[in-house]
């Protein structure tokens, strides 16, 4: 059994790594040079970054975490997606406020890295990166590999344990950025769990991040 876990917890820092490959060569080309992505480059990187997605995919469902079917389209389903997206505003906005207060920022340090890391670039890859990729990503590592397959048979451990690590890696270096992300985690980790359908939290996800993505084109 011992062996399963330490077995598992590999996978899940390999899904984790994997799901990091778009988003590091992406900053790391802002960083050098942030003009390069036009024609062939941002060609070539979006096709990375959709070959990034469905490799991933393919091993989320070659692990029993995600079906490809439909049938996760269900009245209740839609009704927790629903809910779950209206609580994450309010939880963005709450949290927001709490930042604001405490902090005397505007935006979240998350917020504010995403904006200087995607200012000025081009459409397509920041609704790409922000509303397609990031929400699939981070829904496989952090609801599918930890509460689905690291803490399967301990599913309170894996919501805590999912929960808090989604806060941290979102650049949590105070308690207010902390909170704010680790209760948007616990949302999108109950959705999954009350669905048992990895599908739900993406799309909870995707909705969460497609209204910030198509304002950032629009401001940009």
């Amino acid at each position: 059994m011992k062996l399963v876990h330490v077995k598992n917890f590999f996978i899940v820092i390999g899904l984790f790594i994997l799901s990091q490959i778009s988003i590091t060569i992406f900053g790391l080309i802002q960083e050098i040079s942030p003009h390069s992505l036009i024609g062939g480059n941002l060609l070539a990187l979006i096709l990375l970054i959709v070959s990034n997605i469905i490799i991933l995919v393919w091993l989320t469902y070659k692990l029993k975490l995600i079906e490809f079917n439909f049938t996760w389209i269900t009245k209740t389903n839609l009704f927790i997606i629903i809910g779950s997206t209206i609580l994450l505003k309010v939880i963005a906005i709450m949290g927001t406020l709490l930042i604001q207060y405490f902090n005397g920022q505007e935006i979240s340090n998350n917020d504010a890295a995403l904006n200087s890391l995607f200012n000025d670039v081009n459409p397509i890859l920041l609704f790409l990166l922000i509303a397609i990729s990031a929400p699939i990503m981070e829904e496989i590592v952090f609801r599918g590999g930890i509460i689905g397959l690291l803490c399967k048979n301990k599913p309170t451990i894996g919501i805590l344990l999912s929960s808090i690590s989604f806060g941290l890696i979102h650049m949590a270096t105070d308690i207010p950025n902390f909170l704010l992300y680790a209760l948007m985690g616990l949302i999108l980790s109950l959705s999954y769990y009350k669905s048992k359908r990895l599908e739900v939290s993406i799309m909870v996800h995707f909705l969460n991040n497609v209204i910030p993505a198509i304002a950032m084109i629009f401001l940009q």
